[in-house]
């Protein structure tokens, strides 16, 4: 069975989380033929109910999915009828903000999309994906100023955003090959006209001059969009880019940006179109000590995930923040002392135990 909607009229941004898609979208708008929205996270749901795993529920997502599957293999002409069920919902959605608005393209701006590239591709073929790169240390110092503001276990939140979506992001401009169009932060904010030049060609579309000029572009409605930076300017301005350099001032940003781009590697690095030994060399340019800076193996990590002795130390240090270390360490200990007779109080009173 063949599906009668494949994408023709969607436009994806696809990017991690401070990267600039808000003003990407922002000078995109300013096209007559586009219409855009906050972030949807509309497809996310659909595609997610293509997966064995990554999405738990009250009824048990892994049972659904498998129910599904044996439905569409037994009762039906197969798992296309299911893509078509997906696209079918997209396409009623998605047509209807066209038609009201008279546009072309719908443009969806929605990082957390970088989870779900192949399925996306998969159900639309025939949509345009824009990829749009930024130097993750920038990521993760706008992550720091905007969201996270001394409050490290916030990290925590965005450990997909930071750690997993680069390589995700890769794995997709490959997977979408020739059909996607890649666009680096860095090139689009300094050279604005020629990048969006280029998305215009990709696009099908005629570039028009006031795109550059988002001061009448409206807003897009909706909740979330970039807070503080595209407010700033009315139009793209370089002056960003160099703002993560921010943090070499700082000890625990420091700490954070070093151990990040560590983490990441040099091949993810390189491939994401930056120069990983200069970066590394800017982040050593002098001598750190990690004493009395918060962890980043604690802060990256979701604290669901975190261990006895992790929430120990996170309380340990926030405790020595506020009340000073002389102060702050006995209190620390003498409450998880506490914290420790009790459990060991309630384990010995189990009926397990009697």
């Amino acid at each position: 069975m063949s599906a009668s909607y494949l994408g023709e009229d969607l436009v994806f941004i696809i990017s991690q989380p401070r990267s600039g898609s808000t003003l990407l979208q922002r000078v995109m708008f300013g096209h007559p033929a586009v219409q855009t929205s906050a972030e949807t996270w509309l497809m996310l749901h659909p595609a997610y109910s293509l997966r064995k795993s990554g999405i738990t529920a009250e009824y048990g997502a892994r049972f659904a999915y498998k129910s599904a599957e044996e439905f569409m293999e037994n009762y039906t002409h197969g798992p296309e009828v299911y893509l078509n069920g997906i696209r079918e919902f997209a396409r009623t959605i998605y047509q209807d903000a066209l038609q009201i608005h008279n546009k072309q393209y719908f443009l969806d701006k929605t990082p957390r999309y970088f989870f779900i590239i192949p399925e996306l591709y998969r159900l639309f073929p025939a949509a345009k994906f824009i990829f749009l790169l930024r130097n993750p240390l920038a990521v993760l110092s706008s992550e720091l100023s905007t969201y996270v503001k001394g409050d490290w276990p916030i990290l925590g939140v965005f450990n997909a955003d930071l750690v997993s979506a680069p390589g995700w992001i890769l794995d997709g401009i490959e997977h979408v090959g020739d059909d996607g169009h890649v666009i680096h932060y860095e090139h689009f904010v300094s050279d604005s006209e020629n990048s969006v030049k280029a998305l215009c060609d990709y696009l099908q579309l005629d570039f028009h001059e006031q795109m550059l000029d988002y001061s009448k572009t409206p807003k897009p409605v909706g909740k979330y969009n970039d807070p503080t930076g595209i407010n700033q300017h009315t139009r793209p301005s370089a002056g960003s880019v160099d703002k993560w350099k921010n943090m070499l001032a700082d000890d625990q940003s420091l700490h954070f940006a070093q151990r990040y781009l560590a983490s990441l590697g040099e091949e993810t690095i390189t491939k994401y179109g930056y120069d990983y030994r200069e970066l590394h060399r800017i982040l050593h340019g002098r001598k750190l000590s990690t004493r009395g800076l918060y962890p980043w193996s604690i802060a990256i990590q979701p604290q669901e995930r975190w261990t006895f002795r992790q929430h120990f130390i996170s309380d340990l240090y926030f405790s020595r923040r506020k009340q000073g270390r002389i102060r702050g360490t006995p209190s620390t200990y003498r409450k998880y002392f506490k914290r420790a007779v009790r459990l060991l109080l309630q384990a010995l009173s189990s009926p397990d135990n009697v």
